[in-house]
């Protein structure tokens, strides 16, 4: 298994939320059905590691979306989290849960796989949007960890 395998894990992860918000159905839902589909030509990614993690990052992202908005707005001002393109709104939440919650990757690796998935999803300005966004956030949330290592992180606007 590859890298690359959780890349596609995570397309499948944009593709059931931009689906969940974009016609109401469950994203949940959205991912088992793209996870069944892609399985007989794509066995690796619905395996028990890729599949499990798209899940966990797909629950994340459902579960503190909220959140993770009221951490996205502050470093794009000019764009409010609700008036953004849903390709882009649904790479930075996925992007910053992944920052904040699994540190399974560095936060640089999270930060271009973000920008691959703003390529590959976007429009040809979405990759520096989302980087632009991401590197302000990344950069608050080292600083917040090398402060107290120990506590939960949070960004500048929060305290």
């Amino acid at each position: 298994m590859t890298d690359h395998v959780l890349r596609r894990a995570r397309c499948l992860v944009i593709e059931a939320l931009y689906e969940a918000e974009t016609s109401g159905h469950s994203a949940e839902d959205a991912y088992d059905r793209r996870l069944h589909d892609v399985a007989a030509e794509d066995g690796e990614v619905a395996g028990k590691r890729p599949s499990a993690f798209g899940r966990k990052v797909l629950r994340g992202v459902l579960d503190t979306r909220d959140d993770l908005d009221r951490r996205l707005q502050p470093v794009a001002p000019r764009h409010p989290v609700g008036t953004l393109p849903v390709v882009e709104r649904t790479i930075l939440r996925l992007a910053l849960w992944e920052l904040l919650n699994d540190n399974s990757a560095p936060v640089g690796a999270v930060v271009n796989e973000a920008v691959e998935l703003a390529h590959r999803y976007g429009s040809e300005t979405s990759a520096g949007f989302v980087n632009g966004v991401l590197r302000t956030v990344s950069k608050e949330i080292s600083a917040a960890r090398a402060q107290d290592p120990g506590k939960p992180t949070t960004t500048p606007q929060e305290t």
